[in-house]
């Protein structure tokens, strides 16, 4: 019997929180679609597996410790033959399949912490179906299952290979490390003559609370000439493939929220060398870093992501402490909950690289759908590799963020990545600009409460002031040329995100007339309330700055 891990003790408290994006556990499900999968075998092998990794029998007990239950309570395995359903029957089991899956909660006090099911399609098909809770099976541990899976599939015959050791053993040899202690207390230390200075989370747009979870991912691949020509750039820069994509990460949230300072949550899952084998070990050995960014006008992506190269050096350096402490500790300083509800995770230049191996597609199929989720998580970044090409995932909570907010954002991010791998020169250009933009070299602007209440009351004649006439000017007749475009579209997506308006969207010599309408449209809002989210929004001040600028 072990205690809980900090991370794990979160993963647990997590899934009973009440409040904004909790009630919730932390796991990731994939599928894969293959052929011709034996399900006899593949039981035989999903057993020799929990027999072979303690930890996929690993209970939380009623005073929140953890222990190895018996092989044979844990085991979760089931088949569904669909193979004699009509396509549009077949469709619509495996879409309510995916969604039971995705939002499932594993019962960890019985000892499930991984659920493996096989669905039988027409033809020879197959999909696997994996889940696998975080407080047991971190993600580098999920592909160590999925390549074992495969060769206890593809060898019959092998014999269980348990490892020279076990996760618990990790911990006490971890828990006896005296040097660790020392830089626990000073770790912990440092980061505490820093809680003053930590940004806030990202100024989400969240959506009304009360609904239920709904998780989605986003997802783009970038070729491998792409990824050769991003590894060139960040070995120019000195810094990490790794880097470079969180610099460029970073730059998008703050144009998509208009913060310029922030606070991010960057998982890592390194492994001290405390026991032998320790490669081959099962279980939750993340920690998570909470950086801090600070966008400031005039900075490019590439001043940008050298910083936060440089950032992330002091945080590990100082990662003894965990992540998840200063997160508590920043809650008692603050005196109300603190949260980090952006992500971002990097598997780039991992060892084995990439996702899965040659046996793992060859033996299972196919990845065709993969999303993780977690408590106090509304958007869950990755980057991996795959075929020798770059994976972007965004793993989102759709309960808790417009859909159409969260789109136009991804889009730009990818739009940047791509960007950047045609033309590193881009880099130069400045990094404090719109989320639809994303390249913009020209500085924030400033406008007046009168520019934007007239341009309010052209948004919706009658309602406020102004007459229909109004409606047909062009939007260049009343303070806003084509440079100040992309101001203009972070302020209404700021206010409005379910319009989701991008700078390609309108140009100068658009009415406002037709901005009124491609708003509506897209919002289903009345022109009345978007003429209240304006007022709202430029009622407190006499200027507001437009784009993205950092808090004073």
């Amino acid at each position: 019997m072990k205690n809980l891990t900090p991370m794990q003790a979160a993963y647990w408290t997590g899934r009973e929180a009440k409040g904004f994006l909790g009630n919730v556990s932390a796991h990731l499900y994939v599928e894969f679609d293959g052929n011709n999968i034996d399900p006899t075998r593949l039981e035989e092998a999903v057993r020799k597996l929990y027999e072979t990794h303690a930890m996929l029998r690993m209970q939380i007990t009623a005073d929140g410790r953890q222990i190895i239950g018996k092989k044979e309570e844990s085991l979760s395995f089931e088949v569904e033959d669909l193979s004699r359903l009509k396509p549009q029957a077949l469709a619509h089991r495996l879409a309510e399949k995916r969604e039971s899956w995705t939002s499932r909660s594993l019962d960890l006090v019985s000892g499930e912490t991984s659920a493996f099911g096989l669905s039988l399609l027409p033809d020879g098909a197959s999909r696997l179906h994996v889940d696998t809770d975080m407080a047991a099976i971190d993600p580098p541990s999920f592909c160590l299952l999925m390549e074992d899976l495969a060769r206890y599939y593809e060898m019959p015959s092998l014999p269980v290979e348990p490892g020279e050791s076990s996760f618990f053993d990790w911990l006490d040899a971890k828990a006896d490390d005296a040097d660790l202690h020392r830089r626990q207390q000073e770790d912990k230390r440092w980061w505490q003559e820093r809680l003053d200075d930590m940004p806030p989370a990202p100024d989400l747009p969240v959506v009304a609370a009360g609904q239920r979870v709904k998780s989605g991912r986003l997802a783009a691949y970038l070729s491998p000439a792409e990824r050769r020509s991003l590894e060139e750039t960040a070995r120019r820069l000195r810094v990490t493939v790794s880097a470079l994509m969180l610099g460029l990460f970073a730059a998008v949230v703050g144009g998509a929220t208009g913060s310029g300072r922030f606070r991010l949550n960057v998982p890592m899952f390194w492994r001290a060398p405390y026991t032998a084998g320790v490669e081959r070990l099962v279980g939750d050995f993340s920690n998570t870093l909470i950086l801090a960014v600070d966008l400031r006008p005039g900075e490019t992506y590439e001043e940008v992501c050298k910083s936060l190269a440089g950032r992330m050096l002091d945080l590990l350096a100082h990662s003894a402490y965990p992540g998840v402490s200063v997160m508590r500790d920043l809650s008692r300083h603050q005196r109300s909950l603190q949260s980090a509800p952006i992500v971002f995770t990097s598997g780039l230049g991992l060892p084995g690289g990439g996702l899965f191996s040659e046996r793992v597609r060859q033996v299972f199929g196919s990845m065709n759908w993969a999303v993780s989720q977690g408590p106090q998580v509304a958007l869950d970044a990755q980057v991996a590799e795959l075929d020798g090409g770059i994976l972007l995932n965004w793993d989102i909570r759709y309960d808790a963020l417009p859909e159409a907010w969260v789109d136009a954002a991804f889009k730009s991010y990818e739009r940047l990545a791509r960007k950047v791998a045609a033309d590193p020169g881009s880099l130069g250009e400045l990094a404090v600009c719109s989320v639809m933009t994303c390249g913009s070299a020209r500085r924030p602007a400033t406008y007046t409460e009168d520019m934007l209440l007239e341009l309010l009351n052209r948004l919706a004649p009658g309602r406020v002031t102004g007459s229909d006439a109004d409606m047909h000017l062009p939007i260049r007749d009343f303070g806003l040329g084509e440079g100040d475009l992309a101001d203009f579209v972070t302020f209404l997506n700021r206010y409005i995100p379910s319009a989701a308006i991008a700078p390609e969207d309108i140009g100068p010599a658009s009415t406002t007339a037709t901005l009124a309408s491609l708003i509506n449209d897209r919002s289903g809002k009345a022109s009345d309330s978007i003429a209240r989210a304006f007022l709202q929004a430029v009622g407190a001040s006499s200027r507001i700055s437009l784009a993205a600028q950092p808090a004073e």
